[in-house]
């Protein structure tokens, strides 16, 4: 197919032929000799293109905020390599949630549907084409599938070819840092992930607000006038603490993003994890791990109503925020973390007790 240029040339040698008719044939001479022999010769690269397949190495799974690299190779359809490299642009379809990131060889444009394309003026051969893929939002998107326009070195023709075929990656949900709010919370809560059997008489102690008002030692108060509790000793490890979390219709990002935190806080601390979700239940643990699974499963869950409302933590996602109820007490999730992600989002900050 001409380009815009190739119709230029083939205008200009079309006028040329006319100025010959009219005024002699050193016009046709002087113009049209060359414009054919460019045109032939451009056509011939680009009808002597090889028949192109695309081998796609996908970014890798991260969270929300993270950037990676992928990758796009070429080879012939019958697996040989590229023997004659040739001009063309690669234009790359990136699903909305990726945002490929532009840079001095590669420029961004974005679709009327929320995605995105990256397009390359290269040399496709041997050499793989790389570019950076900024993570947006949560779930599992697609890149690809891309097209090549094959041009020749004059610019006169090209032929475009589908190159059919998609990958995936999946976003995880942002895993953010306890605060000190957070750290409390979740550290008197582990302090009573103990079995129902609780040891002997230890002491008693100052109340601290999140207390259970069971421990109130009633007389010991009244003598004081304050609020006294009394401390056991725990006759076994810690067992499992029930999380479960829903969200509102428009909620769902919320909700996975602070049952990610709070739950990698409490396994990063020792503490098992029972979770229930709108779409299931599932263990994770120091000892049976379960975070990349659960991970997985907050990356694409979506809204949907609380399934045990008697868990030890209730987490409900809304619009903005979420709402953490750690037995009985209310906390947005904005006052339980800090303005920091999870260095390593596997291994988020320790929970203190």
């Amino acid at each position: 197919m001409l380009t815009r240029r190739g119709r230029a040339v083939v205008g200009v040698a079309a006028l040329a032929v006319v100025l010959a008719a009219t005024f002699g044939p050193r016009s046709l001479n002087a113009v049209v000799a060359p414009a054919a022999v460019v045109l032939a010769a451009g056509y011939l690269q680009v009808r002597n293109t090889p028949d192109v397949v695309v081998d796609r190495t996908p970014p890798a799974n991260a969270h929300v905020g993270e950037c990676r690299t992928a990758e796009l190779s070429f080879r012939r359809r019958d697996g040989s390599a590229l023997s004659r490299p040739f001009l063309a642009d690669v234009t790359e379809r990136v699903q909305g949630g990726l945002q490929p990131v532009e840079s001095d060889d590669a420029t961004v444009t974005e679709r009327a549907d929320g995605d995105a394309e990256i397009t390359f003026e290269t040399t496709v051969g041997d050499d793989p084409l790389r570019y950076e893929v900024a993570y947006e939002g949560r779930g599992q998107h697609a890149l690809g599938p891309a097209t090549l326009t094959a041009t020749d070195a004059f610019g006169l023709f090209e032929q475009e070819i589908e190159l059919r075929g998609t990958e995936t990656t999946i976003v995880y949900p942002q895993v953010r840092r306890l605060g000190t709010v957070g750290r409390r919370s979740l550290g008197r809560l582990q302090e009573y992930s103990r079995s129902d059997q609780r040891g002997e008489f230890e002491e008693l102690r100052e109340y601290v607000p999140g207390d259970p008002l069971r421990d109130i030692h009633w007389k010991t108060t009244a003598k004081r006038d304050e609020l006294v509790v009394t401390e056991f000793a725990a006759e076994t490890d810690a067992e499992s603490i029930t999380v479960a979390a829903g969200a509102n219709a428009d909620g769902a990002d919320t909700m996975a993003e602070a049952t990610a935190s709070v739950v990698l806080g409490l396994v990063g601390e020792g503490v098992p994890v029972e979770l229930s979700l709108p779409r299931g239940e599932m263990r994770i643990g120091p000892e049976y791990g379960g975070q990349q699974a659960m991970l997985r499963t907050l990356a694409v869950i979506e809204s949907g109503p609380i399934p045990d409302p008697d868990a030890d933590v209730v987490i409900k996602g809304r619009a903005n925020d979420a709402s953490v109820d750690v037995r009985g007490s209310q906390h947005r999730f904005a006052e339980l973390v800090d303005s920091r992600v999870a260095a390593d989002p596997a291994q988020p900050a320790e929970v203190e007790p």
